[in-house]
């Protein structure tokens, strides 16, 4: 029950902060966990992901806890959830200078309602983004049709800037799965070159499905499940993520994420090749 009531917190949160403008951001926590949940990183990701979360951007981090536990307890936990926060967005790409303020507020008084199971929704920390100072934001990302460099190889991301992707063309994979075709060795190959040979160079593998009008039966759709549509996009990203980890990748330079069917290079699909372009990951320049 308290999962389902976090899960449902975040699907609140992420139709709002995908919907309207807002300076304030809640990140969602289980009880007595100052670690950062699945849930709550795709959150953050798809903050960063629809432009509401913008590099450059002065951002304050303010953590909390509910009543549940003494004081100390609470401070300690509140300012650890804020820490886990503030060290997620800097390994998205957000510098830390940019992060102005950074602290734990402790537990939010209220009259007990839940017995031991505390107030879930005091369990949080608040992403604000500060407006009262002046900052040079970089220009926001164009819209995905031309932030993508579609059907492009691996050689491109020698010429994509900060916060831009790059759709590796030919790393593809099976329906239903995060194993890859046989071509999609030589573009593997191509990025851990890449790497190697640019080592300041830090990057977010993106994982997508395929499937937004599904032509048969066997396709992505299929595999919807309490995790929206992240589960099996997720599952390539890490694919890629352990196979540059695995080669000698600093794992620090790596970070992975699914984004479902949120961003397809084809829409509408009109056949199984469409979807197969669609069954992709890419790569989105995190540091250079």
């Amino acid at each position: 029950m308290k999962n389902l009531l976090i899960a449902l917190l975040f699907l609140l949160r992420i139709n709002s902060a995908t919907g309207q403008q807002s300076d304030t951001f809640q990140v969602y926590f289980l009880l007595n966990d100052p670690k950062i949940s699945k849930e709550a990183g795709d959150y953050i990701d798809k903050l960063i992901f629809k432009d509401v979360l913008i590099h450059g951007q002065k951002l304050i981090v303010l953590g909390y806890a509910d009543y549940t536990g003494d004081n100390a307890y609470n401070n300690a936990l509140s300012e650890t959830r804020a820490k886990n926060v503030q060290d997620y967005l800097i390994r998205s790409g957000f510098d830390k200078k940019d992060i102005k303020l950074c602290i734990g507020k402790g537990k939010i008084n209220r009259t007990p309602v839940n017995g031991k199971d505390g107030f879930a929704a005091d369990r949080k920390v608040q992403i604000i983004i500060d407006r009262n100072i002046d900052t040079q934001v970089p220009d926001k990302k164009p819209k995905q049709s031309d932030t993508i460099i579609k059907h492009k190889n691996v050689a491109d991301i020698t010429k994509a800037k900060v916060n831009e992707t790059v759709a590796l063309k030919n790393l593809l994979f099976e329906p239903n799965s995060d194993k890859m075709l046989p071509e999609s060795f030589p573009e593997l190959e191509k990025l851990l070159n890449f790497l190697q040979e640019n080592k300041g160079v830090t990057i977010q593998i993106e994982g997508h499905i395929c499937c937004m009008y599904p032509l048969n039966t066997g396709l992505d759709t299929q595999i919807m499940s309490h995790d929206g549509l992240t589960t099996v996009s997720r599952s390539r990203a890490k694919a890629v993520y352990d196979y540059l980890a695995s080669k000698g990748i600093d794992k620090n330079r790596l970070k992975y994420v699914g984004l479902g069917n949120l961003n397809p290079l084809v829409n509408p699909e009109k056949s199984e090749e469409d979807q197969r372009l669609n069954r992709r990951v890419e790569i989105r320049i995190l540091s250079k």
